[in-house]
């Protein structure tokens, strides 16, 4: 299920070119208005009167095998950008909603199949210049059973309003949800601890390697983190996680010392990168 928030610029400039490319019909259903995939069996795109963040229970309203939120990506560098990771918070602080240390259930796979359509479409209308990447695991909203994902266009006005990167991202999004439903690739499911927030390392190895990464800690909420947030970033994916990935160099000896006895508790085999 693709979900557009109406206040969201990008959402809506790119909710407007997946109903070019793909064809949909337009029902009610719950009060909200919903595009039903003419190609494909329940796939729905969805209109939401909330900010994406903060729309919570949409799991009460819709059964789904997998949410995508199609948002703007805010930065107070304004560097053009497409993005995709999974929501939750590490920490007590939902100044970005969800709710405090709860993440949602990420799609390891399908992230990695994004972020190579991301690439893909970039490539193919010229945004050269723009960052192409994953981020960690952040802001709302919480959702608990159904796997969430994010997949952005940013970072400030003059990119949410951008016709060509909103036909890029929507080309992206489209060709994910076909991959996924014809059958996803076999890829190494990990999970990334460490690192700054735009993950450059986990981008790398996710677009250069078998590994898909689902949830990623980044090391600015490691003070805060305890063992509990780790054995959630293992549990809390669509697919059995079989590696934990460290940033070595992008992680403290003490948040080390926290992470990996709570990884070999866990019994869980992990490498440095």
């Amino acid at each position: 299920m693709i979900i557009t928030p109406k206040p969201d610029i990008a959402s809506q400039n790119i909710k407007d070119q997946i109903l070019k490319i793909h064809s949909f019909k337009e029902k009610k259903i719950n009060g909200f208005k919903i595009y039903e995939s003419l190609e494909f069996d329940s796939v729905y795109l969805i209109d939401i009167d909330e900010d994406s963040i903060y729309a919570e229970n949409l799991e009460d309203k819709f059964n789904a095998e997998l949410f995508i939120f199609v948002t703007r990506h805010s930065a107070a560098s304004k560097i053009p950008a497409l993005l995709t990771h999974a929501p939750g918070n590490w920490t007590d602080k939902t100044l970005f909603g969800g709710k405090p240390r709860r993440i949602c259930i990420a799609p390891a796979s399908t992230l990695k199949v994004a972020l190579l359509e991301l690439i893909k479409a970039s490539k193919e209308y010229n945004l050269d210049d723009w960052k192409v990447g994953l981020e960690v695991t952040h802001h709302g909203p919480y959702v608990d059973k159904i796997p969430t994902m994010f997949i952005e266009l940013g970072s400030s006005e003059e990119q949410w309003k951008n016709v060509v990167a909103a036909k890029a991202v929507a080309q992206a999004v489209i060709n994910t949800i076909k991959i996924r439903i014809k059958g996803l690739p076999k890829f190494k499911i990990g999970v990334g601890f460490g690192g700054p927030h735009y993950a450059p390392i986990f981008t790398k190895l996710a677009i250069n390697s078998e590994y898909a990464i689902g949830h990623i800690i980044p090391e600015y909420v490691f003070d805060e983190v305890t063992e509990n947030q780790i054995k959630a970033a293992i549990k809390r994916n669509e697919e059995k996680v079989e590696v934990a990935l460290i940033e070595w160099k992008g992680l403290k000896k003490r948040h080390r010392n926290l992470l990996i006895p709570a990884l070999e508790e866990i019994g869980i085999k992990w490498i440095r990168i």
